[in-house]
């Protein structure tokens, strides 16, 4: 029988291999594994492309990364989390601690949530299902905190008003906080434990990219192709034609590639697609994120692992401090900063450098630009898809066709969704167990 074929060696496309009880060939462009699990070492300072904390739900995958991954390599810790505005740290989340911010926000944040949750204003809202992603701000909020931080912010993040974003991927991601949580963290007695990224995991050494090295170290049952890459799909022949001129027949596909890429493969191969699944997928929207790596002179000097910035003179909408989080990702006696905007190509990267050291002296993460030495810019193609109008309606289409090619989807690109590292480990354990039969 010919073998599984996978496109894209990232969680998804590794925890695939791990699962397959058939012989499987995993296809990875780049020249190691792990997608975006990758870790770039800069003067001694570790760098993951943006945050990567691992949050484990499932109890299967918790024994697999704490037995065989990663045994007795795992760090737990407590987030410290925090948005700068009004010129005052305030912890995260947002709406379950307002102390300390002007008395005028916290009581126009305190008044709103009532009125949204109990009162005559909100009383439209709260008898049918928000229709997009402000309508839920303004449901379970109040236009307090939505006008304060939830829209201000959510618009710099996704590049487009909130209005413009279906409510359908909120999930866990967005916390809904009860009126005891949102008064108690108006007079100071806010938790700062609400969220599913309260607490995570890290690897003790090697930066995230510790974890894919692990997944590729226990594989077995399949071969493993890097620097390479599929330039076409025949999905009725079952074949890949890659770029080192092979052609791979398969007996089943998986994908954990960029779904509108996937799309454009099948399109390139004899057997081709629909058009109405071609324009599907070009109304698949992502944006880029430029993250920017900086080292400082110096301790931290804020204790926060991150913070928001929900306000318009800040460029960027998030500061990472890796060695905040764990101080073993930089050297002794100094800071390091993951400084993250996003954009659809018009920002540079030069100016994402120069940005990043004024926001980061003007939100107060260092004393000085002369305290900098280095800042390097990178990008993340895809980084985050767009929840608008036209994916629900776009993705079925596209769907559709995949279940009738027979392709299999799997992780946060071939999957096209807003996911973590460990639902990229379920997806492809899912996809291997369908495959099993």
């Amino acid at each position: 029988m010919d073998p599984i074929v996978i496109l894209g060696a990232g969680l998804a496309g590794l925890s695939t291999a791990h699962f397959l009880k058939r012989p499987w060939r995993l296809i990875e462009k780049s020249d190691r594994v792990g997608g975006l699990i990758k870790t770039e070492v800069i003067d001694g300072c570790y760098f993951d492309p943006t945050g990567h904390w691992l949050h484990l739900r499932d109890p299967e995958i918790q024994q697999l990364v704490n037995t065989l991954w990663l045994p007795d390599q795992l760090v737990r810790i407590q987030r410290r989390a925090a948005i700068f505005s009004r010129d005052t740290f305030t912890r995260f989340p947002y709406q379950v601690n307002t102390h300390g911010l002007p008395p005028e926000v916290v009581a126009e944040n305190l008044v709103g949530y009532v009125e949204a949750i109990y009162g005559e204003k909100g009383r439209a809202l709260r008898e049918r299902d928000p229709v997009n992603f402000e309508e839920f701000i303004l449901r379970y909020m109040g236009e307090g905190f939505a006008k304060n931080f939830m829209l201000p912010y959510n618009q710099k993040l996704w590049t487009v008003h909130p209005r413009e974003m279906s409510a359908a991927w909120v999930g866990r991601f967005v916390p809904r906080p009860t009126l005891k949580e949102v008064v108690d963290g108006a007079l100071g007695a806010g938790s700062d434990q609400l969220g599913y990224n309260a607490s995570f995991l890290y690897p003790r050494e090697g930066g995230i990219e510790s974890l894919a090295r692990a997944m590729k170290q226990h594989l077995t049952g399949g071969e493993l192709s890097v620097r390479t890459e599929p330039v076409s799909i025949d999905w009725k022949a079952k074949q890949v034609a890659l770029s080192d001129g092979r052609t791979l027949p398969y007996s089943g596909l998986v994908s954990s590639i960029a779904l509108p890429a996937l799309v454009e493969l099948l399109g390139k191969g004899a057997s081709g697609v629909p058009d109405e699944v071609r324009a599907a997928a070009k109304r698949l929207r992502a944006f880029i994120v430029t993250y920017v790596c900086v080292g400082a002179r110096g301790a931290n000097r804020q204790p926060w692992h991150w913070i928001y910035l929900p306000e318009p003179e800040f460029h960027s909408y998030r500061i990472g401090a890796p060695s905040a989080v764990y101080a073993p990702l930089a050297p002794p006696d100094t800071a390091s900063f993951s400084v993250e905007f996003s954009h659809h190509g018009e920002l540079s990267v030069a100016d994402a450098e120069r940005y990043a050291v004024e926001d980061l002296v003007r939100s107060r993460m260092i004393h000085s630009a002369d305290d900098i030495l280095f800042a390097r810019g990178r990008e993340i193609p895809n980084a985050y898809v767009l929840y608008d109008d036209a994916y629900g309606p776009a993705m079925a289409e596209v769907k559709r066709f995949l279940e009738h090619a027979g392709i299999l989807m799997a992780g946060r690109y071939g999957k096209w969704e807003y996911a973590s590292m460990e639902d990229a480990i379920l997806d492809g354990r899912a996809c291997a167990r369908t495959l099993n039969g």
